[in-house]
């Protein structure tokens, strides 16, 4: 029932992306392409064995594309990077057992497929499909999170060259799975601000802090908290079709 579950908001989703983007075929289409490094900690506790965690190393690289039609836009964000805990790290839990880490490499990635529409016109609403993994390098456990949230996003012009931007998203619940089972649900809740400076009509640089909030529920009664954040540099190329 999850999995079908799953793919409906999935189909709905798409079928939303697909309907957002058919308006008056005589506009042009704005294309964004983009890069991020981010230099993103990851905090966290184990409710199970009662632990606190904090990477000694790691980071983030993203790549993003958005396009945008009149007031409809559309977009993919894909990062992630490796993390290294030299002491605490994230357990291992599923249904039966939960498994104490330190001293390992856990490799994070990430994807939002977003489609959203300008309500006015430095204001927007839209819809995200999250999805994250966690895959520990020293046994090759994979952990999973999906799920169907929505967000928010303005921008705020300073001057002909500089702007200030901001979003919010939030994930009520989620599937949650360690090894392609389900093994409880979580809520995610994610916030960026940042300047964007133009320095013509097709580059854009950006800077900004980046923050993000997952509780995982497990079914065997336990819990675990991850925190992101961060500062990042990125850059975007721009241009229509």
């Amino acid at each position: 029932m999850k999995k079908f579950k799953m793919k409906s908001n999935l189909s709905l989703f798409l079928l939303l992306l697909l309907s957002s983007m058919t308006v008056d075929a005589q506009e042009d289409i704005n294309i964004s392409l983009g890069v991020k490094l981010l230099s993103a900690n990851w905090t966290g506790s184990n409710n199970d064995s009662g632990t606190d965690f904090e990477r000694t190393g790691g980071g983030q690289f993203a790549w993003n594309i958005a396009i945008q039609k009149q007031r409809y836009y559309a977009g993919l964000n894909l990062q992630g990077g490796g993390y290294t805990f030299d002491n605490n790290a994230p357990d291992q839990v599923t249904n039966n057992t939960t498994t104490v880490n330190s001293n390992v490499i856990i490799q994070r990635s990430e994807i939002d497929l977003i489609a959203g529409y300008y309500f006015w016109e430095n204001i927007s609403l839209f819809i995200d499909f999250k999805s994250t993994q966690n895959k520990y390098d020293n046994n090759d456990f994979k952990q999973k999170f999906s799920g169907l949230g929505i967000g928010a996003s303005g921008s705020w012009f300073l001057n002909d060259n500089w702007s200030l931007y901001g979003t919010f998203g939030f994930v009520a619940r989620g599937d949650l799975k360690s090894s392609d089972e389900v093994v409880g649900y979580a809520n995610s809740t994610a916030l960026e601000f940042g300047g964007i400076y133009r320095y013509s009509d097709t580059h854009r640089f950006n800077i900004g802090i980046k923050s993000q909030g997952q509780k995982y529920t497990y079914n065997n009664g336990t819990s675990q908290t991850h925190n992101f954040g961060g500062f990042f540099i990125g850059y975007n190329y721009l241009f229509s079709l």
